[in-house]
């Protein structure tokens, strides 16, 4: 089972010299909702016709659990972007309406979307963002100036969640300082840890509620603390399960919360020496809330790293050929061309290295890691069952 996010950054896009396709966030979601599609009608054609192919985007738990059950790829739609419908700021001033929302979540919905994030770099008409730290925070902080009309507004938090600090000493690489009105930097913060300021606003209110009310999963990483603490609250109250930590950036405190509500929590693709530290950390939790399984998020946009070689991997390195989980390949080394890889000297370099690191972590944890992945898509389908109701 694989989540596949559309993501958009007008702010980025803007600033990128090479593009031939419009910098809105919507019609580039649009774009890639197609292009989905269309991936999924060239498979199908090499497979023989309308339906035969691996790759199935699907609609609902029951069609996932079909599309499992005859040993093909389930694909989960969900958006992942800084200005859904339109939703930016500028000045404090949403630039949207509780009628665009409904709008937009009709149509994402008729598009096969089935999960969002609310607010994602920038804060937006509808939340506050969990910072970015370093030089990669300051520069986000820049494309937030540039998209709202201000920085970050931040306070030293006073309660034990708290969003990733700011680093006083992020450096702006000159491309992006240029981007600066004349004789405006970077902002000076109160002492960490820092929260930001601002949380879900009433238009995020209302489009969390729209999401329960469609039976859509709710993506909570890269809400503030604010936003997602406010989150919680409407899902607890409405008893929802419908809520996802993909990609290890929500505050950890916020956990507990997720699972006793019935959502489900993914890691980062982080390397192996500490992504088997966190599923060791968070395995209490899992077996406290009855959790059947575990997920990866790798993250892949650009930004995010792919997991590394892991370090001092000479003593226990992954032996190559291996067997896969259940037994029925056998994976060698892969080949582009004459360039032949090796996850423990290049590390998750491309998607097809991925096994080769789980097998990685096998060697650090053991099969239990390894069941737990593999029963990370049960993990998911039981919470989207809960969201949307018994299946018909």
């Amino acid at each position: 089972m694989l989540v596949n996010h559309l993501v958009a950054n007008r702010q980025l896009c803007a600033i990128y010299p090479l593009k031939k396709y419009s910098c809105d966030e919507m019609t580039s979601i649009r774009l890639q909702a197609q292009r989905a599609r269309e991936l999924q009608a060239h498979i199908d054609a090499e497979a023989g016709g309308p339906g035969k192919g691996w790759f199935r985007i699907v609609a609902d738990p029951a069609e996932a659990r079909q599309v499992i059950g005859a040993g093909k790829l389930a694909v989960v739609l969900g958006v992942e972007t800084s200005e859904p419908f339109g939703c930016r700021q500028i000045l404090g001033i949403p630039q949207c309406t509780k009628a665009q929302i409904d709008r937009g979540l009709d149509e994402m919905r008729a598009l096969g979307v089935r999960t969002m994030f609310v607010c994602h770099k920038y804060d937006n008409a509808l939340c506050g963002v969990r910072f970015d730290s370093g030089t990669q925070g300051a520069i986000v902080n820049v494309g937030n100036l540039l998209a709202t009309g201000s920085f970050w507004q931040a306070r030293t938090c006073t309660g034990p969640e708290h969003d990733n600090p700011i680093d006083p000493a992020g450096v702006l690489p000159d491309q992006i300082a240029r981007l600066l009105p004349p004789g405006v930097s970077l902002p000076l913060y109160p002492p960490a840890p820092h929260c930001n300021t601002r949380g879900l606003t009433a238009l995020g209110e209302y489009m969390v509620q729209g999401l329960i009310r469609r039976g859509m999963l709710i993506e909570l990483d890269h809400m503030s603390v604010k936003a997602a603490g406010r989150t919680l609250d409407l899902l607890e109250a409405a008893r929802y399960p419908g809520v996802i930590s993909s990609h290890s950036w929500a505050d950890p405190n916020f956990l507990p919360r997720i699972y006793a509500l019935g959502g489900m929590v993914t890691q980062y693709g982080h390397d192996a020496t500490e992504f088997v530290a966190e599923w060791r950390r968070t395995a209490p939790l899992r077996q406290r809330y009855q959790v059947p399984g575990y997920g990866y998020g790798l993250d892949v946009n650009g930004m995010g790293r792919l997991p590394g070689p892991r370090a001092g991997n000479a003593a226990n390195p992954v032996t190559y050929p291996f067997t896969s989980y259940d037994g029925s390949v056998v994976l060698d080394r892969p080949r582009t061309g004459e360039r032949v890889w090796d996850v423990n000297v290049d590390g998750v370099a491309h998607y097809g290295l991925v096994p080769d690191w789980i097998e990685d972590m096998r060697h650090l944890a053991g099969q239990d890691l390894v069941r737990d992945l593999a029963a990370g898509a049960e993990s998911y389908l039981r919470t989207w069952e809960a969201a949307t109701g018994p299946p018909s």
